[in-house]
């Protein structure tokens, strides 16, 4: 991997790079797989962000990545990118390769916006990021990973119904629609065998909490930014439906569920008490899985109120209709000054963390090594 020689001349910096993934575009390697919807969405944001900064003032360069993350960052690289605009979701149709650029854009020492390979990983297999929270005390639902419907029993035996099933490797609510919601052991096992069929596992199973879902958007960082409250209002579902976000209620247009929509949330909306309760769980759940930058923290309350993490989103959509932008609109921030937030917050997000370590390319992967 060819690192930057030099920084650009002081008040002279390069060029800014718009990444973003083609993979799911037509003629992409995944343009026919499942959630094809969620992942072209990731050109139309870079081409948003490329016509504001452009028109800001910015020397902007686009570029887009397949399935090889090296030669977009040698590309980067060779145009002497002072800090790229990372919007690379997935790599191949594979989003767990998500952690591969900011990896190699690290080793070649080009700020980028965005978290970091640690946190990208530990959150794209979500049972990983549940095994983190829990050893933090993060407040979870009860659950387990299995393989398959093989396993059905041995989760109907520890867990309450209802259950709750998810993949527990897929972005975007992939593999979440109505039949996620159990109520007994003959349909934990149809839905496992379904989605066994489509999405590779593990799966989670998780006990379904009832009560209302908040989600804490985070920006630009952790350490320096804002924590913003959005509730998803369910209250245009059909009453037989189950008011949880699926895949439909994101991705597919004048669908029953996509009448959900997120509506700010304030201490006064959700009481003193709750308000402190659930910014205090996101903090200390972005904390688990070392996030640095800008990202959602999606709860659930329990049957008795309290607020249980259900899914950590580091480098969440920033499409202005998505519900991190409407998160940070609802504090008085328009979606063209995000942009600039989320650039003025580039950097190399591993040495920012302060931990001493260093990043080893391999052929293979990339590994994070402890000195």
């Amino acid at each position: 991997m060819q690192k930057r020689e030099e920084e650009p001349p002081s008040g002279r910096p390069g060029p800014v790079v718009i990444a973003y993934n083609r993979d799911y575009l037509p003629g992409g390697s995944a343009a026919d797989a499942i959630g094809c919807e969620a992942g072209e969405e990731s050109a139309d944001v870079a081409r948003l962000f490329g016509e504001h900064l452009a028109a800001a003032g910015h020397d902007v360069v686009m570029m887009s990545v397949d399935d090889d993350p090296e030669a977009l960052v040698e590309d980067i690289v060779q145009a002497g990118a002072g800090r790229v605009v990372n919007l690379v979701e997935s790599l191949g149709g594979d989003g767990s390769r998500e952690h591969e650029v900011p990896a190699l854009l690290e080793v070649a020492g080009v700020p980028y916006t965005g978290n970091g390979p640690r946190a990208l990983l530990a959150a794209q297999a979500k049972h990983v990021a549940r095994t983190l929270l829990e050893r933090r005390g993060v407040p979870v639902a009860p659950g387990l990973v299995v393989d398959g419907p093989e396993e059905a029993r041995r989760a109907a035996a520890t867990l309450p119904f209802p259950l709750f099933v998810k993949p527990a490797c897929a972005d975007g609510s992939v593999g979440v629609d109505q039949g996620s919601l159990v109520r007994d052991r003959a349909a934990l096992e149809e839905r496992l065998a379904w989605l066994a069929e489509r999405i590779p596992g593990p799966y989670l199973v998780e006990a379904y909490l009832p009560g209302r879902e908040i989600n804490v958007a985070i920006c630009p960082n952790p350490l320096t930014g804002f924590f913003a409250i959005t509730e998803i209002d369910f209250t245009g579902y059909p009453t037989d439906y189950a008011p949880i976000v699926t895949y439909d209620c994101k991705w597919t247009p004048d669908c029953p569920e996509s009448t959900a929509f997120s509506k700010p949330a304030t201490a006064e909306t959700l009481g003193a008490e709750l308000h402190r309760a659930v910014v205090q769980v996101a903090r200390r759940a972005f904390e688990a899985i070392r996030g640095t930058s800008y990202g959602r923290v999606d709860m659930r309350l329990d049957a008795a109120g309290r607020p249980c993490v259900i899914d950590i989103n580091p480098n969440p959509d920033v499409h202005p209709e998505a519900g991190f932008c409407l998160a940070a609109k609802s504090r008085g921030v328009a979606w063209e000054r995000l942009a600039e937030m989320l650039l003025d917050d580039a950097s190399l997000k591993e040495r920012r963390a302060g931990r001493p370590g260093r990043l080893v390319a391999g052929r293979e992967d990339l590994l994070w090594v402890q000195v």
